[in-house]
């Protein structure tokens, strides 16, 4: 799981959260992307991938577009030894 933000130019942040969650058991690896403004008006997408590296290449690519648009990490946290480096380079951006 990760959560982003970012400040808009009046000082509004918009936050990102993105977690592996899937649907079930025996389902495809999925990801969940939730976005809004605050926290009671939120928009969630779901993305499907049928393999584990396919699903985490997907991931650092979320992640990797929101940080060049600005975004910092206000939390994340990832199962050990499950995404490579991506859980130290990510705790080197948090806020």
């Amino acid at each position: 799981m990760i959560s982003l933000y970012a400040r808009n130019k009046d000082g509004a942040a918009r936050y990102v959260t993105i977690t592996d969650r899937q649907g079930n058991l025996f389902g495809y690896k999925t990801l969940t992307v939730t976005t809004g403004s605050d926290f009671l008006v939120t928009r969630e997408r779901h993305f499907t991938y049928a393999t584990e590296a396919e699903m985490q290449r997907a991931l650092r690519g979320m992640i990797d577009r929101r940080l060049r648009k600005g975004y910092s990490v206000l939390y994340s946290f990832f199962a050990p030894g499950r995404y490579g480096a991506l859980p130290e380079l990510l705790a080197a951006r948090q806020s």
